[in-house]
């Protein structure tokens, strides 16, 4: 039987064998590294390069074909989504055999929709980005250990099934999984553990980040699921926000989502 020992085996030393990425991922975690450290790294792998200055350049910073140096590209996005970014590259997301069915969909829609609710709901927009991206990591990291039919479901409808079915054959769920490489590369602890608990409920109090991982869920839902339950969807941003967003919100940051979405998975490395 796989134990959750073999599957995070695999991974816990992918950065090592990652080039650029892997370069990228410890300066980012050196407090003295400056954006010129980063540029530098990341100008040594073309496509890394390319992918930085493209994003930057994208419609979610608004500087439109203004930004022509790694060094300015790197300043515009920030060190959390290009260490984000190079998490994806360490661990061979752009190869499409790596990840399954949906799974960049899911991604680029939950960073949207992070991006979108951040400034509504009092949370870093850069953060929620970046966790919206990698959260569910663990599920192209199970599917390259061993693939699973329908392992990545945009939003499956029985998180708790789908949770123990990759227990039983991983030894281990998505959630966990993603957590626990994404701690042993050294990303925040803090996001850590947003990514480990991203399909239990937050508490009344949890903090905004918490919140918008959450409602970022629910509006992706509602853009890629082939039956969405509206009303559970809306209830769930409205409580979520704390009333910010009101159920007539709701179809205009749907529509919203889905361009911003579209033009981010255009960028991404899939």
């Amino acid at each position: 039987m796989i134990t959750a020992v073999d599957v995070l085996a695999r991974f816990e030393d992918l950065p090592s064998r990652a080039g650029a990425a892997a370069k990228v991922l410890v300066l980012a975690d050196d407090p003295d590294t400056t954006a010129t450290d980063l540029a530098n790294a990341i100008g040594t792998d073309p496509a890394f390069a390319a992918l930085v200055i493209s994003l930057a350049n994208s419609a979610y910073y608004g500087l439109g074909g203004r930004v022509a140096t790694l060094h300015y590209a790197v300043s515009v996005i920030g060190f959390q989504t290009i260490r984000s970014l190079a998490v994806t590259l360490a661990a061979g997301l752009d190869n499409p055999k790596a990840v399954p069915t949906g799974f960049w969909e899911q991604a680029a829609t939950a960073a949207t929709a992070s991006n979108l609710l951040a400034p509504l709901l009092g949370a870093s927009a850069g953060d929620a980005f970046s966790l919206g991206l990698v959260h569910t990591l663990g599920s192209a990291l199970l599917h390259q250990h061993e693939p699973l039919p329908a392992l990545c479901l945009p939003f499956p409808d029985d998180a708790y099934e789908l949770d123990v079915k990759e227990r039983e054959l991983y030894g281990i769920g998505h959630a966990a999984a993603g957590a626990q490489v994404l701690a042993g590369w050294h990303f925040p602890e803090r996001l850590c553990a947003l990514i480990a608990g991203h399909h239990a409920l937050p508490l009344p109090n949890a903090a905004p980040l918490e919140r918008v991982l959450h409602a970022s869920r629910s509006l992706s839902d509602l853009v890629l699921s082939a039956d969405p339950n509206r009303e559970r969807i809306v209830h769930s941003l409205v409580w979520m926000s704390e009333g910010r967003i009101s159920p007539s919100d709701v179809d205009g940051l749907a529509r919203d989502l889905e361009r911003d979405a579209e033009s981010l998975l255009a960028l991404l490395p899939t």
